[in-house]
């Protein structure tokens, strides 16, 4: 006589369901203790969010304050430049005009003289621009160096050189650049009267000596 083997068959599936169930449903120990990772993680990102959005409005705050500052100086400066003499609007609109002579980064000296390694030489003179929001253009013009401020450069042998430089609103540079000046050389030139004046040095002959 054969046994009717269905219910053993439907025994073993449902305890193998159950078995499974088991398996993939996390404990509530475990469970909990990955909810309460999430919330903390989403605290933390909140929490970020809140500090990013307090500094972003402070420095909003800050850029607007020296903003009004910085209007408030203008008017002063336009109120006080109206009762200079013509000789000192031109000093001062002079000294909103800054030149620097560089070597690789470098100023030159009082003396004119600079010593720079073999390899890559880069020579740059800059004009920052201070007073480009109050002074008015006829004292803009000529409180710059005459003419174009690199042809202030003179007798400079730019055989073998490249142009280098920057330009900008505010400041801006021009000049020349090498990558092969071998030890030993020496590189000279001139730079004007005027631009002498403005860097403030004691002669107008530079010389750039490679070692």
């Amino acid at each position: 006589m054969k046994r009717n083997k269905k219910p053993l068959v439907i025994f073993f599936l449902c305890i193998s369901v159950i078995l499974l169930g088991c398996t993939n449903t996390p404990a509530p120990e475990i469970q909990q203790t990955q909810n309460t990772e999430k919330e903390n993680n989403v605290n933390k990102l909140e929490q970020k969010i809140t500090d990013y959005t307090t500094e972003i409005e402070s420095l909003q705050t800050q850029t607007e304050s020296l903003k009004e500052q910085n209007q408030y100086l203008i008017s002063v400066i336009n109120t006080l430049s109206g009762s200079l003499s013509d000789e000192e609007m031109l000093a001062f609109a002079q000294a909103q005009f800054i030149y620097e002579l560089q070597v690789n980064g470098e100023s030159i000296p009082q003396s004119g003289k600079i010593t720079v390694p073999s390899g890559e030489i880069e020579i740059l003179l800059s004009e920052k621009s201070m007073g480009y929001e109050f002074l008015q253009p006829e004292w803009s013009e000529k409180g710059k160096i005459s003419g174009d401020y690199i042809d202030q450069i003179l007798n400079f042998d730019s055989a073998g050189w490249s142009p280098a430089g920057t330009d900008g609103t505010v400041n801006s540079s021009r000049g020349f650049k090498t990558t092969n000046a071998k030890a030993g050389e020496q590189i000279s030139f001139q730079i004007s009267d005027e631009l002498k004046k403005r860097l403030q040095l004691d002669t107008s002959e530079i010389v750039i000596e490679v070692e």
